[in-house]
């Protein structure tokens, strides 16, 4: 066998066996590998180190039983955490929330099935929105972050003039800069070029790229549409990445997509290995 089928083979085990006290040297001499050669190779086929595999898959599962009943200390354990706390922060880390946030979540998130299609390279002209001055940004519980926005700098002639027919319009967290390593928001239509870029407004190019697209759920308001958005985002990032045969590529962005009444989810992917 390769080194693809050995490491195949090695996740299928950490899966079945990752609530017991494993540790990567055993996991190498189990598949026949020096400590280290195990180590680069098992990085190499699957695109992280084998102990942040390990403990995301320990995660994964303490939110399983999380969500069963299971206490959060017991999950904890279950994990190989030897401190509470300790165990808090890495779920927050891992899913973007602590783990009673997470159990509230139980019969309230969303299952969808995304498309995988092709996209040529676009501009878009919108809004570069600053994030709150305080506090962590958690991206996953910002979504559609310009509706609650209010925009009044360009006025509605301008911004009409950049509308392409059949278009929509995109929001998305990305980073402006790379010397400050702040995140934004970014919301505006896609145009044919860029050609017209009214005052207080910014061109964005996005590359071509192979994406995830998911159907956001459609909601009777405003509210409805924001939470829909968010349970999204969750979804994608605490569910279906770990689930699916893609991963996330980071080729191109990703954002939101609003055309009309309909919202989806764009994602960069690529194939695992």
């Amino acid at each position: 066998m390769g080194y693809r089928a050995d490491m195949a083979r090695c996740r299928e085990y950490i899966k079945k066996h990752c609530t017991e006290d494993l540790t990567i040297a055993e996991l190498a001499d189990i598949f026949g590998y020096s400590f280290f050669h195990f180590c680069r190779v098992f990085k190499s086929c699957n695109g992280m180190a084998v102990g942040e595999y390990l403990r995301d898959t320990r995660l994964s599962q303490a939110a399983i039983e999380i969500v069963n009943g299971s206490s959060v200390t017991d999950a904890a354990l279950g994990a190989g955490f030897t401190t509470l706390s300790g165990f808090n922060r890495a779920f927050r880390r891992r899913f973007g929330m602590s783990p009673t946030q997470y159990r509230k979540l139980e019969g309230d998130t969303i299952t969808m099935t995304p498309e995988i299609k092709k996209m040529a390279a676009f501009t878009a002209v919108g809004y570069t929105l600053e994030p709150p001055a305080e506090g962590e940004l958690d991206i996953l519980n910002n979504g559609a972050y310009w509706l609650s926005e209010d925009f009044k700098t360009v006025s509605d002639e301008d911004y009409a003039k950049l509308v392409v027919p059949g278009h929509g319009e995109i929001g998305a967290w990305m980073h402006p800069s790379d010397k400050t390593g702040e995140f934004f928001y970014f919301f505006g239509p896609m145009t044919k070029d860029k050609s017209f870029v009214p005052q207080g407004m910014t061109a964005l190019d996005v590359p071509a790229a192979e994406y995830a697209v998911f159907t956001v759920p459609k909601a009777d308001d405003t509210k409805g549409l924001h939470e829909n958005v968010k349970k999204a985002w969750k979804f994608i990032f605490n569910d279906w990445f770990d689930n699916s045969e893609y991963k996330f590529s980071h080729t191109a962005m990703a954002f939101e997509y609003y055309l009309g009444a309909d919202t989806f989810i764009y994602v960069p992917v690529a194939k695992k290995q």
